[in-house]
């Protein structure tokens, strides 16, 4: 089979190959995809913690997990999720993290599961621009740019507004969903 030079298929099979060869990180991520960048909910001085939100499509065959968060601007990162027990909606922290099944997406959304940033360094205004490393069972890493955002700003996908409770009045867990 000869491919003309040129063609798309040529020139995403170079673009493969070269990012193979020359060892970058995210070359294997390559069929990870995280739609747009990841939206963080800007802070008010004073807060410790706030969350991340993206859209996470795996366009391979194979099956992953999201195992982890690396985040500098923040002492620990975890996966969380929400969920509503006795009329009161709980965030539980996912020690075993979040499978994106082969060919599918997960949405890490306000008021679902999300990125749990704690022990902030700074604080978050709008407008900022950070960077979060996710990590993957596999042992992809996609390091990403993170927009922070205004509450009422965040939209993942299909425009949904920002409902998380700002006021943190939830309750934490380390038991499983």
């Amino acid at each position: 089979m000869f491919l003309k030079t040129g063609s798309p298929v040529a020139s995403a099979l170079t673009l493969t190959l070269v990012l193979l060869a020359s060892g970058i990180p995210n070359a294997r991520a390559m069929d990870v995809l995280a739609t747009g960048d990841v939206q963080i909910r800007a802070t008010a001085p004073g807060m410790t913690a706030t969350g991340g939100y993206l859209t996470i499509h795996n366009h391979s065959d194979e099956d992953d997990r999201l195992v982890g968060v690396v985040a500098d601007f923040a002492a620990k990162a975890e996966i969380h999720s929400m969920v509503h027990e006795n009329g009161v909606m709980k965030m539980r922290a996912l020690p075993d993290g979040i499978e994106i099944p082969a060919g599918g997406m997960v949405k890490l959304a306000p008021g679902g599961l999300h990125l749990m940033l704690m022990g902030l360094k700074q604080t978050l205004q709008a407008g900022q621009m950070l960077e979060v490393e996710l990590i993957f069972a596999s042992g992809r890493t996609l390091r990403l740019p993170a927009h922070v955002k205004r509450p009422g700003e965040i939209s993942i996908g299909d425009g949904e507004s920002d409902g998380h409770d700002q006021s943190h009045n939830h309750s934490h867990s380390n038991s499983g969903s």
